[in-house]
C-alpha cells in the first residue's frame, strides 16, 4: 500500500485564498446590488424602454445572485479545507499515539 502525505499547512493556505476571494467578491456584489436603473434610463424615444429595463434588471438580479453565491460558497470552501486539514492532523496524532503504545513495550 502506498503512503499518502498531506501537508496540512498547504491545505490551510489554500483555505485562506478562498476566504480572500470571498472578501474580494463581497464589494463587487454590493456594487451590483446598487446598480438598479429606473425605466426612464432606457427611454430613447420609442416604446422599448420597459422591455429593455426588464431585461437589464433581470440580468442585474441574476448577477447579484451569482456573486452572492460566490461570497457565501468561497467562504464555505475555505471552512471545508480547514476542516480537512484538522481531520488529517487529528488522525496523525491518533496514529502517533497508537504507535507510541506499540513501540513503548
Amino acid at each position: 500500500m502506498s503512503e499518502v502525505t498531506v501537508i496540512t499547512s498547504a491545505v490551510r493556505d489554500e483555505a485562506k485564498k478562498w476566504r480572500d476571494l470571498s472578501g474580494k467578491m463581497a464589494p463587487v456584489k454590493s456594487t451590483v446590488d446598487g446598480m438598479t436603473l429606473s425605466t426612464s434610463a432606457f427611454f430613447i424615444g420609442d416604446l422599448n424602454a420597459v422591455p429593455h429595463a426588464q431585461a437589464y434588471e433581470g440580468f442585474r438580479s441574476f448577477m447579484a445572485t451569482v456573486l452572492g453565491g460566490g461570497v457565501t460558497e468561497f467562504e464555505q470552501v475555505g471552512d471545508a479545507l480547514d476542516k480537512i486539514a484538522d481531520a488529517y492532523d487529528d488522525r496523525d496524532q491518533i496514529v502517533s499515539l497508537d504507535l507510541n503504545k506499540i513501540y513503548s513495550v
